[in-house]
């Protein structure tokens, strides 16, 4: 299961998905690892549930397609949320799960802002 949830991490790094978070859940009685990932809008969300849906020959539109705020794709062991942020930050199921977190794995590789440059004359 390790090997899985560390390809999927790669996978999602891969597409350039912001904020990735990673949840070990039981659901049902499984144990399942719930990825969190954010992309910048409803066209770059629709984008990568393309992507996704063609790399891992996805047979049908997963839900929440159609509006491209908040897209859930379900492996059975994996299950990927991709929101646009204010969703995100709307149902925060981070501070939900939180007791259950596993790893963000790019919050330590967030990029800096960019320092303004003093103008010298």
């Amino acid at each position: 299961m390790e090997d899985l949830v560390n390809n999927f991490q790669q996978y999602l790094i891969d597409q350039k998905c912001k904020d990735i978070a990673v949840f070990k859940t039981t659901i049902c009685g499984k144990v399942s690892s719930v990825f969190l990932v954010s992309a910048a809008s409803t066209i770059e969300n629709k984008k990568l549930a393309d992507r996704i849906m063609k790399d891992f020959s996805f047979d049908s539109v997963p839900e929440g397609y159609s509006k491209g705020e908040w897209i859930v794709f379900d492996f059975d062991d994996i299950i990927i949320n991709s929101f646009i942020p204010s969703v995100r930050e709307k149902f925060n199921l981070e501070k939900l799960w939180q007791k259950e977190k596993v790893e963000n794995i790019l919050k330590e590789q967030a990029p800096m802002k960019k320092r303004a440059k003093s103008s010298k004359k």
